[in-house]
């Protein structure tokens, strides 16, 4: 009786079936897992959304995708304004301005269409970013306009700001080295040519005003010389004041003959009888003495005379001043002429393009991390989501 009974134990289970047994909680008994539908949907799923993706970005990466290499190049703005102690005292308390620094501006410059357009002045971008024959993902696609170009230099360009001292970083990649260095090379003496151009800019800002009052100084005075000039062609002297006083001298000299006669006159008059000729003939030339002088006198106040004299004065006055005035103006243009050039501004090149000698980009293992993250992220969304709504049916 017994052995009967084992023969129908063993005839009940069979050896090639595995036993997988779970215990239901609730019911207090023990039933099989078995592998349902969803569940091979679930492995079908991983392989698409997470396996296949993630094997298909190795081989892009190992296979397809062109190794790139990097150039490094770091400078910043010096100037050769020598600084003044008392400058920081001075400016303790005041406020900013609100301008942007020379590195500001040079940093905006350096993410802009206008650095990718004066670096095409010099090196064809395209040429360079188009060299894999089949890279869908890191080539650039040559048809494209310049906004394109834009977005994919910004994407091979890396550029890094230090606000604090002014130091710009750039980090240049291409699919050779030499390609790499050749665009920071462009990239950086695009760099000079901006800076050279604030440079000149606050150069002619600082001279401009000087040299404004410089002209209308020169100007001023070339007028004042040519009215002078017109005066003297006009009137046919060189000095009225020279034939001013040249007549002043005449009339003093024959104030001083009359004053001779007179006194001869009278000593002879004293000393003779009134029918001398002696005295006739002093009396003739005291006479004539008189008569000239009221003409140099009549001469002197003639209307004409005192006019030029005048006219002239005040030309000449004018002259003097326009000379004064130019000279300062002059002086003052020198000066802002070398606080220009004292205040002139230069890119310095700390760290000069490098030369690559392997490609460290792209970077395969974190890429491929990278993807599979993603992959198993929106997976992971989507089979919770599901599960979520099959649980609700």
């Amino acid at each position: 009786m017994s052995d009967s009974k084992t023969a129908v134990a063993k005839k009940a289970k069979p050896a090639s079936v595995a036993k997988v047994t779970v215990i239901n909680s609730a019911a207090g008994t023990v039933s099989r897992a078995r592998l349902r539908k969803r569940h091979v949907y679930l492995i079908f799923s991983f392989f698409l959304f997470v396996a296949a993706p993630t094997a298909a970005a190795i081989y892009y990466l190992t296979q397809i995708a062109e190794d790139q290499y990097s150039s490094r190049v770091s400078f910043s703005i010096r100037s050769e304004e020598a600084a003044n102690p008392l400058d920081a005292l001075a400016g303790l308390g005041q406020l900013s301005n609100g301008t942007s620094s020379d590195a500001s501006i040079l940093n905006e410059y350096l993410r802009s269409q206008k650095l990718v357009e004066d670096v095409m002045e010099e090196i064809d971008l395209r040429v360079l970013y188009v060299k894999p024959e089949f890279d869908p993902v890191f080539a650039f696609d040559a048809e494209k306009p310049i906004e394109d170009l834009v977005k994919y230099f910004e994407r091979m360009n890396y550029v890094t700001f230090d606000a604090g001292n002014g130091l710009l970083d750039v980090e240049s990649f291409a699919f050779s080295a030499q390609d790499a260095q050749t665009i920071a090379t462009a990239i950086m003496n695009a760099s000079s040519g901006l800076v050279e151009r604030l440079s000149r800019i606050a150069q002619e800002d600082t001279t401009r005003y000087a040299k404004f009052e410089l002209e209308a100084a020169r100007d001023r005075l070339k007028e004042a010389r040519d009215a002078l000039s017109d005066l003297r062609a006009k009137e046919l002297v060189i000095d009225p004041r020279a034939d001013l006083e040249s007549q002043m001298g005449v009339l003093t000299a024959l104030s001083n003959q009359l004053a001779t006669a007179l006194i001869d006159y009278d000593l002879l008059l004293s000393t003779t009888s009134e029918g001398d000729p002696r005295l006739a003939a002093g009396k003739r030339r005291i006479e004539a003495i008189s008569r000239r002088i009221e003409e140099e006198r009549d001469n002197l106040g003639q209307e004409s005379l005192s006019s030029i004299t005048g006219d002239f004065e005040e030309l000449m006055a004018d002259r003097e001043f326009a000379e004064q005035a130019y000279l300062a103006a002059q002086v003052t243009y020198d000066s802002a002429l070398a606080e220009a050039r004292r205040k002139s501004k230069y890119l310095a090149a700390h760290i000069p393009p490098t030369l690559a000698q392997s490609s460290q980009y792209p970077n395969k293992p974190l890429w491929t991390l990278g993807v599979f993250g993603a992959c198993l992220l929106i997976w992971s969304v989507l089979m919770l989501t599901a599960y979520a709504m099959l649980d609700r049916r």
